[in-house]
């Protein structure tokens, strides 16, 4: 088959492609975010949908162009509307005249042969022994991925020279992108953690304004539509801290135990401002800003598609969260109407609030302290 993913990141041209790459099929990504790809997206999408599914949308129309045939998607349950995405979709781009066939990956609940068909189709008939080999190398190009980017968020507010920090995360990702064994992609792994300790040589200690990322899930993880947010924090000086990561996204869906153990401490740090669940990343975004504060971090940015009901619902909650803890928090919301230099604007001056708190906060220790 010749199969598409959207773009999401490194994770789903580099992982993804590399699992069904290795499952036998030929895989037509679609070619980086641009503007034409919001603008296709804006063009035929209902105006009340999310930035997220119009940018995919935009992703599927240009995969298709260059003769893709098949695409993968993500579905799911809940209140959040992301499930819903896929069918969506698949409806609009029939309308517009595509042939093509749209494999919603999702768990059964109910849909047990529809699942099994589609599972069956990516799996492409391959032995067990190859089914296992491409997901071993998928997954462990996941997890390299993100702990490289993780990795690059500390080491970029100290580099010594401007942009290091940024060119060898993308020669790791090339490289991670061009292995195709398990050994492989941890030599490459260790050996960029490597190169980041040479690009901060001397200032390993240095002391910074250090902010927790939360909020939606797609617009924190996708570069292109938060305006490369992490990049520009790191040149002002600020060391971001993830709260949203696929790894535990990835290992919830597969049901592994060491990721929900991590999952009921954030569900566990929000009780008391939201003790339920309230779709996508919304109870997540309120613990994980509960964390950052008990962490002695000096504030939280959320970042959130216009119309997304969890993190609205989640925008709202950590206004008491804020006050209650004295913590900072930034809403960024994003929708097709953005612009840059606004949220570079809003960046800076958010950054120096923080940094005025952590120099009051370091004067009222010496006064009652001494230094």
């Amino acid at each position: 088959m010749k199969v598409t993913v959207p773009n999401f990141g490194n994770l789903t041209s580099i992982a993804g492609g590399s699992l069904l790459s290795n499952l036998g099929h030929e895989v037509i990504l679609p070619p980086p975010n641009t503007k034409r790809t919001l603008d296709l997206g804006v063009r035929y999408s209902p105006e009340y949908c999310c930035l997220p599914l119009k940018i995919l949308l935009g992703n599927f129309i240009e995969a298709l162009e260059k003769g893709a045939e098949t695409i993968v998607m993500v579905g799911g349950w809940g209140p959040c509307r992301f499930g819903y995405y896929a069918e969506i979709q698949r409806r609009i781009l029939i309308d517009l005249g595509y042939d093509f066939t749209m494999i919603s990956l999702e768990k059964p609940r109910g849909h047990l042969k529809r699942v099994f068909n589609n599972y069956k189709m990516l799996l492409n008939n391959k032995s067990v022994f190859t089914i296992a080999r491409a997901l071993k190398i998928a997954w462990e190009k996941v997890v390299a991925i993100e702990g490289l980017e993780k990795a690059a968020l500390k080491t970029r507010p100290r580099e010594n020279n401007k942009g290091d920090t940024t060119k060898t995360l993308k020669r790791g990702l090339s490289a991670i992108d061009a292995a195709n064994t398990v050994d492989e992609i941890k030599r490459i792994y260790q050996m960029i953690l490597s190169d980041y300790e040479k690009i901060i040589s001397g200032n390993e200690d240095k002391e910074l304004i250090k902010v927790k990322l939360v909020g939606e899930f797609y617009v924190a993880l996708e570069p292109f539509v938060n305006y490369h947010i992490e990049e520009k924090l790191g040149y002002l000086g600020v060391e971001v801290d993830r709260g949203i990561s696929a790894v535990p996204w990835i290992s919830s869906f597969l049901k592994f135990f060491k990721q929900h153990q991590l999952h009921d401490v954030i569900e566990e740090a929000a009780q008391e401002y939201l003790s339920r669940s309230v779709g996508g990343e919304g109870q997540n975004t309120i613990g994980h800003i509960v964390l950052a504060s008990r962490a002695g971090m000096d504030g939280a940015i959320q970042v959130i598609p216009f119309t997304c009901m969890p993190e609205i619902v989640a925008e709202t909650i950590s206004k008491k969260v804020s006050e209650d803890l004295d913590f900072p928090v930034l809403t960024q919301i994003y929708d097709e109407q953005t612009g840059e230099e606004g949220l570079i604007t809003r960046l800076e001056a958010f950054v120096d609030l923080l940094g005025a708190k952590k120099r009051e906060r370091r004067k009222e220790h010496v006064r009652i302290f001494g230094s």
